[in-house]
């Protein structure tokens, strides 16, 4: 019977972590017609190697995100700008974070913030680098200049979309942290 549970659970988390990012992935959509929210998957990602550790639940998430980016271009239109070698790269990053987030004990504010929030801030960090380097590589800024541009193109882009990914991650261990406290019976706590 508890097996059922935890899989019933498992898979309505899935579920609502799923429609979170095919409202917040940032393409044209009912959501974004009133607010531009920051894309959910990363956190996701987080969530799924903190507290479900299981393969088949990150690769739902990562197949998502595939899935809804490709509904866009193809069906709503969207530039598929972004759609070059370099987006093969995406999907192994994803998985990085996935793997990296087993290291993080919670999403709680606890005694390990420190090295949870450490983890956190150079797995976003490293991902974003090798996704946005890859993408670079493929831009015909590289062809044009090379790498000379990059540190310019790092500077302009690093300070908007990586404090993004890690605002949400602050949310949902504000979040975390103060339902646990409201409902006690809730235990944030990862199984190792």
């Amino acid at each position: 019977m508890t097996n059922q549970i935890n899989k019933t659970t498992t898979l309505f988390a899935v579920f609502i972590m799923v429609l979170l990012m095919i409202a917040t992935r940032g393409h044209s959509n009912w959501v974004s017609a009133f607010v531009h929210l920051p894309d959910f998957t990363i956190p996701a990602l987080f969530i799924t190697g903190v507290y479900f550790r299981k393969f088949w639940v990150a690769f739902v998430i990562i197949f998502s995100a595939v899935v809804i980016d490709n509904y866009a271009i193809v069906h709503q239109g969207i530039s598929a700008n972004c759609i070059t070698p370099a987006y093969s790269l995406m999907p192994l990053t994803f998985y990085g974070i996935f793997w990296s987030s087993k290291y993080i004990s919670s999403l709680t504010l606890d005694n390990n913030i420190v090295k949870n929030a450490s983890v956190i801030i150079a797995t976003v960090t490293v991902q974003w680098l090798a996704v946005t380097s890859s993408y670079y590589f493929f831009t015909t800024t590289f062809n044009k200049t090379g790498w000379a541009n990059f540190p310019a193109y790092l500077a302009k882009w690093s300070v908007i979309e990586i404090p993004t990914t890690l605002y949400t991650i602050a949310a949902i261990i504000m979040v975390f942290t103060l339902v646990q406290r409201i409902v006690p019976v809730l235990n944030f706590r990862s199984s190792i």
